[in-house]
């Protein structure tokens, strides 16, 4: 725990990070069209559906934006698919600068593997819908399970940046409950208004200090530092 408070605050700081502003703005910017365009696919759907006239196709409108809202923690790792690379790099530059890197994943192969990740994660939540209508446990199952989700992508997505794929889930694997708190932390910010504009950057911000922090088995490290952290 101690670990992941340490990791929060200074993904805090790192959000004020030299050459992070421009990311930090065009993850905001992406943020609002992505969540202004699921609104309006969905509210035009009901109107479509019922009729502009119908006050069923408002209620659906009026549905369309909660439900946006609340799946925003879901379509996260599809927005920061554009940025990891390069907050990891600007974090590491400042702070990790002797972190050995890897060759990283081709874009459309990451675009591709988070596509899934969120396909997943939305129908989760779909599927997941009359449970959420149940006071307390709603909110239990609703951070718990996207607590877990982002917490393994994001937590995923920055340790490949230096490991592959494989060693990267097997070290998710062993710091699954750490990581799991750090995913809850993330999708509690994702459905705060305004501070959920911050929260995709601030998510792999956490997970980068979060994956220097946590201790990695010599069988995954890279030639060069094979030592037990």
């Amino acid at each position: 725990m101690e670990k992941l408070i340490e990791s929060s605050f200074k993904a805090i700081g790192s959000l004020f990070a030299p050459k992070m502003l421009l990311v930090l703005l065009k993850s905001i910017i992406i943020t609002l069209l992505a969540l202004t365009a699921f609104f309006f696919a969905a509210s035009s759907f009901f109107f479509w559906l019922f009729g502009a006239g119908s006050w069923l196709a408002w209620l659906g409108t009026i549905g369309s934006g909660i439900f946006a809202w609340f799946l925003f923690p879901a379509i996260m790792p599809l927005i920061v698919n554009f940025f990891d690379t390069r907050v990891v790099d600007i974090i590491e530059q400042k702070d990790y600068a002797n972190a050995p890197r890897v060759t990283p994943p081709a874009f459309t192969q990451e675009f591709v593997h988070d596509l899934k990740f969120t396909t997943k994660a939305l129908l989760l939540n779909i599927l997941a819908l009359p449970f959420y209508l149940i006071p307390i446990f709603n909110l239990i199952l609703f951070y718990g399970m996207n607590g877990y989700l982002l917490g393994r992508e994001f937590f995923v997505m920055v340790a490949r940046q230096h490991m592959t794929i494989e060693e990267a889930q097997m070290l998710h694997k062993r710091h699954r409950g750490l990581a799991g708190l750090g995913g809850t932390a993330l999708a509690i910010m994702a459905t705060i208004p305004i501070i959920n504009l911050f929260a995709p950057i601030w998510g792999i911000a956490l997970m980068v200090h979060l994956y220097h922090h946590v201790e990695k088995p010599v069988e995954i490290l890279p030639p060069q530092t094979k030592i037990l952290l």
